[in-house]
């Protein structure tokens, strides 16, 4: 199976292109710059020249694989634009000859969960960072009706290779001298180990039916109290921490810091059950406190 990867050289794409290999697979990886097609070639990648904001780029491509991986972080005011052009060029290739088509969603969709872990079929009051991804994700299983096996995956808050969100707190503690937590800390998030959620992608190419959404989190309920404790501990800082109110928060970082403040738990047991899949990695307060983001460990990139 040739896998056509949008995002291979970002923080959830590299994971990914990784697992899919360790499942004996091939990568084609979309490449924008000669800069990282170099990269894409040194990881043993075939490299095609293509980018989500030309989306004409990705038809051949896409039209020549056997499955398709859409793993693009885009961000500012055109990011619904660019992505439903990309997405919509990518299900037109899939429709020519039906193949897997997998897009990476979030579980920012579901808004503040409460006490009660949220599963797939759960109502969606997204967050206003993400607030039209729920229609992306239309775009995507809708092609289920022209016979494409359509899948998307709602991450958590992605940890692990000293990298994503949670990074945040490493820096803010080894610069400022205490982890900066926005609103009190007693939200939860639920995470997911990159390398974990790499593997995932790599089952539902295998084995996922047609139309399928899985949630990607393990069986952690860690507040972010106690996930900034664990980076600043990490950090050398004791555990310092320190609270900017969402008000104040919102102001410099818009509607991210909304995100940042949910309150969720959520059940990945659907892809636990339909998959086969178990996460494995260390928790994502073990990751900070002694693993990748560790002071003593030398940092591998985000």
């Amino acid at each position: 199976m040739n896998v056509l990867i949008i995002g291979a050289t970002g923080y959830l794409g590299t994971s990914i292109a990784e697992a899919v290999v360790r499942h004996g697979y091939q990568v084609t990886a979309t490449a924008r710059s000669p800069h990282a097609a170099e990269t894409l070639r040194a990881r043993g990648y075939a490299v095609v020249d293509a980018d989500a904001s030309n989306p004409r780029s990705l038809f051949g491509p896409a039209r020549a694989s056997d499955a398709i991986v859409y793993c693009v972080n885009v961000t500012g005011a055109d990011q619904f634009a660019v992505d439903t052009h990309a997405l919509t060029q990518l299900v037109e290739a899939a429709k020519h000859s039906p193949k897997r088509i997998a897009y990476t969603s979030g579980v920012w969709i579901y808004g503040s969960t409460g006490d009660a872990p949220a599963g797939e079929d759960a109502p969606h009051f997204p967050a206003t960072l993400v607030a039209r991804r729920p229609e992306l994700e239309r775009i995507v299983l809708a092609s289920a009706h022209e016979g494409v096996l359509a899948t998307v995956v709602r991450p958590g808050i992605v940890y692990g290779r000293n990298g994503g969100i949670p990074e945040m707190f490493v820096t803010s503690a080894r610069e400022r001298g205490a982890a900066t937590i926005v609103g009190d800390g007693t939200n939860h998030w639920p995470a997911i180990h990159v390398d974990d959620l790499g593997e995932l992608f790599a089952l539902a190419l295998e084995r996922a039916p047609i139309a399928s959404i899985y949630n990607a989190a393990d069986d952690s309920a860690f507040t972010v109290r106690e996930i900034a404790e664990a980076a600043s501990r990490g950090a050398g800082k004791n555990g310092a921490t320190t609270l900017l109110p969402l008000e104040q928060a919102r102001a410099v970082m818009g509607d991210f810091a909304e995100a940042l403040a949910l309150d969720q738990r959520i059940s990945s047991a659907h892809a636990r059950a339909e998959l086969g899949w178990k996460p494995n990695a260390p928790s994502i307060v073990e990751d900070l406190e002694r693993g990748s983001y560790a002071t003593t460990q030398t940092p591998a990139g985000g």
